[in-house]
Protein backbone atom coordinates (compact mmCIF):
# COMPACT_ATOMS: atom_id res chain seq x y z
CA UNK A 1 0.00 0.00 0.00
CA UNK A 2 1.18 3.21 -0.68
CA UNK A 3 -0.60 6.21 0.79
CA UNK A 4 0.28 9.91 1.41
CA UNK A 5 0.01 11.33 5.00
CA UNK A 6 -0.79 14.62 5.43
CA UNK A 7 1.40 16.30 8.14
CA UNK A 8 2.05 20.12 9.23
CA UNK A 9 4.67 21.95 10.91
CA UNK A 10 4.32 25.75 12.45
CA UNK A 11 6.41 27.86 15.31
CA UNK A 12 8.85 30.02 15.64
CA UNK A 13 12.28 30.41 16.27
CA UNK A 14 13.40 27.32 18.85
CA UNK A 15 9.69 26.29 19.30
CA UNK A 16 8.39 24.29 16.27
CA UNK A 17 5.39 21.55 16.40
CA UNK A 18 5.00 19.13 13.27
CA UNK A 19 1.72 17.18 13.42
CA UNK A 20 0.42 14.00 11.24
CA UNK A 21 -3.35 14.56 11.04
CA UNK A 22 -3.54 11.27 9.47
CA UNK A 23 -2.52 9.03 12.39
CA UNK A 24 -2.31 11.54 14.88
CA UNK A 25 0.97 11.58 15.83
CA UNK A 26 2.64 15.12 16.99
CA UNK A 27 6.36 16.13 17.88
CA UNK A 28 7.83 19.68 19.09
CA UNK A 29 11.52 20.85 18.51
CA UNK A 30 13.66 23.91 17.92
CA UNK A 31 13.68 23.89 14.25
CA UNK A 32 11.24 22.82 11.20
CA UNK A 33 14.02 20.29 9.60
CA UNK A 34 14.33 19.11 13.47
CA UNK A 35 10.23 18.32 13.69
CA UNK A 36 9.96 17.66 9.86
CA UNK A 37 12.61 14.73 10.44
CA UNK A 38 11.66 13.80 14.26
CA UNK A 39 7.94 13.15 12.64
CA UNK A 40 9.19 11.02 9.91
CA UNK A 41 10.93 9.41 12.61
CA UNK A 42 7.92 8.96 14.89
CA UNK A 43 5.60 7.76 11.84
CA UNK A 44 7.97 5.11 10.72
CA UNK A 45 8.41 3.34 14.42
CA UNK A 46 4.59 3.72 14.41
CA UNK A 47 3.82 1.90 10.82
CA UNK A 48 6.53 -1.08 12.07
CA UNK A 49 4.67 -1.46 15.43
CA UNK A 50 1.09 -0.98 13.11
CA UNK A 51 2.86 -3.78 11.07
CA UNK A 52 3.30 -6.17 14.02
CA UNK A 53 -0.09 -5.50 15.20
CA UNK A 54 -2.91 -8.48 15.35
CA UNK A 55 -4.20 -8.22 11.78
CA UNK A 56 -7.69 -7.21 13.44
CA UNK A 57 -6.46 -3.80 15.17
CA UNK A 58 -4.37 -2.27 12.26
CA UNK A 59 -6.98 -0.70 9.92
CA UNK A 60 -8.01 1.20 13.35
CA UNK A 61 -4.46 1.83 13.91
CA UNK A 62 -3.79 2.85 10.56
CA UNK A 63 -6.55 5.87 10.44
CA UNK A 64 -6.27 7.06 13.40
CA UNK A 65 -7.16 10.30 12.57
CA UNK A 66 -6.18 13.43 14.88
CA UNK A 67 -9.24 15.39 16.30
CA UNK A 68 -11.85 17.19 13.87
CA UNK A 69 -10.77 20.35 15.71
CA UNK A 70 -7.05 20.00 15.45
CA UNK A 71 -7.98 19.71 11.44
CA UNK A 72 -9.76 22.29 11.17
CA UNK A 73 -7.20 24.86 13.15
CA UNK A 74 -4.62 23.40 10.79
CA UNK A 75 -6.65 23.91 7.35
CA UNK A 76 -7.86 27.33 8.54
CA UNK A 77 -3.81 28.07 9.68
CA UNK A 78 -2.73 27.10 6.11
CA UNK A 79 -5.14 29.53 4.39
CA UNK A 80 -4.41 32.31 6.79
CA UNK A 81 -1.69 35.19 6.28
CA UNK A 82 0.89 35.38 8.81
CA UNK A 83 2.76 38.96 8.23
CA UNK A 84 4.03 40.40 11.20
CA UNK A 85 2.34 37.56 13.96
CA UNK A 86 5.53 36.48 14.80
CA UNK A 87 4.38 32.96 14.10
CA UNK A 88 5.23 31.11 11.14
CA UNK A 89 2.39 29.28 9.47
CA UNK A 90 1.72 26.45 8.99
CA UNK A 91 4.03 24.56 6.37
CA UNK A 92 1.83 21.63 4.80
CA UNK A 93 4.26 19.03 3.92
CA UNK A 94 2.71 15.14 2.64
CA UNK A 95 4.87 11.82 3.78
CA UNK A 96 4.22 8.93 1.87
CA UNK A 97 5.19 5.14 2.78
CA UNK A 98 7.36 4.61 -0.19
CA UNK A 99 9.42 7.80 1.64
CA UNK A 100 9.80 5.80 4.72
CA UNK A 101 10.77 2.78 3.83
CA UNK A 102 13.65 3.79 1.42
CA UNK A 103 14.76 6.12 4.07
Amino acid sequence: MNRRLRCYAYGRPNDWEATCVDLDIAVNGTTLEEVTESLGVCIRLYLEAVADSPVEDQHRLLHRRSPWHVRAKLACWARLPWIGSGVSGPVGFSVSERQLTSA
